[in-house]
């Protein structure tokens, strides 16, 4: 995957949240646990919905008969975050493919890049049986709310 659209800065993306990092997040090192980024995570993607209006994700996905389902996750850590840290926790959707998207979500701490993530959704009929293409008012919506368009996949022969 292109890495490019990793070095957005913190002031382009579409949303950031405040977090301040709680005991029961860090481990034994005194660090945030790796595995407590995907919930930073997954609070960037509640967050990126909510500001554009749309509620919670699978709640939009449904007026459409459809659902989305996390396909692929990759984290880059840069810096360790620990007990008490105020954290901004930054998202937006970085490539739209044409049944998937990717929403890139970084983890600040002031202006030093903690944490980079790439959560790839794929657009799947209710049942989850297949893959469906993704609605044009959800590509729509998300070209006006956010400063930077995402990446189009290019289309496959």
């Amino acid at each position: 995957m292109n890495r490019d659209w990793w070095k957005v800065p913190r002031e382009r993306f579409a949303v950031r949240h405040d977090v301040r990092v709680r005991y029961n997040e860090i481990d034994g090192q005194g660090i945030v646990f790796n595995g407590n980024y995907l919930i930073y995570a997954d609070i960037g993607v509640t967050e990126l919905f909510r500001a554009m209006g749309e509620g919670q994700p699978g709640a939009f996905f449904a007026q459409y008969g459809t659902d989305i389902v996390v396909v692929n996750a990759e984290l880059d850590y840069h810096a360790s975050a620990e007990l008490d840290d105020m954290i901004t926790i930054a998202a937006r959707v970085a490539r739209f493919g044409r049944t998937s998207f990717t929403i890139h979500v970084a983890v600040f701490r002031g202006d030093e890049r903690m944490t980079d993530m790439a959560l790839t959704y794929a657009h799947v009929e209710a049942d989850r049986s297949r893959a469906t293409p993704l609605p044009a008012m959800f590509i729509a919506d998300v070209r006006d709310f956010q400063p930077d368009p995402p990446e189009q996949a290019a289309p496959r022969n």
